[in-house]
């Protein structure tokens, strides 16, 4: 998540710098060229600008997909976990020791609680 933050706002101030460049640019040349270079300037800063909004469109899209496969793949994770509890409680022929679980978590404590028949 780090990376993906840093990324974002790296990219964000690349856009706003480039932005703000264009935008000083565009003044000193209107200060001082012809009005076709004018022109072409400012065709060149629409078509940057463009560019930039379609590539900050992409990477939001981009994150956006990324958390949406995040969360399905902790959900299906979750239910194969559950799904593998299930299977482990019911079948005898899985417990061939003492049940181990991190205490706090709803299991049983090593050394207590459940005892495999003999």
């Amino acid at each position: 998540m780090k990376r993906t933050f840093y990324t974002v706002v790296g990219y964000t101030l690349g856009v706003g710098t480039g932005w703000y460049v264009q935008r000083r640019v565009k003044r000193t040349v209107e200060k001082v060229a012809p009005d076709q270079v004018v022109a072409e300037v400012r065709d060149r800063g629409r078509q940057v600008a463009d560019a930039g909004v379609q590539a900050a469109t992409r990477a939001r899209d981009l994150a956006v997909n990324f958390r949406e496969a995040t969360q399905e793949g902790m959900a299906t994770i979750r239910r194969e976990h559950a799904d593998l509890l299930a299977e482990f409680a019911t079948d005898e022929a899985m417990h061939t020791g003492p049940a181990r679980r991190l205490p706090g978590r709803g299991g049983t404590q090593p050394g207590g609680g459940f005892r495999p028949r003999h």
